[in-house]
């Protein structure tokens, strides 16, 4: 089987993914990394959606 190329990659990444972006200031920056704890950003982020979503059900 032969390598991926980076083109392929970066196509499928651009059609499958979105990226968010936010300037934050240094000490909400460093609160949400030190919520997160070892968690990947993104299931961090997925997981306070699911509370807030929670919440507002509530």
């Amino acid at each position: 089987m032969g390598k991926t190329s980076t083109e392929v990659k970066r196509r499928y990444n651009e059609k499958t993914y979105k990226r968010w972006f936010a300037d934050l200031r240094n000490e909400d920056f460093d609160r949400i990394e030190a919520l997160r704890g070892e968690q990947s950003r993104a299931a961090f982020l997925k997981k306070v959606v699911s509370l807030y979503e929670k919440n507002l059900a509530e």
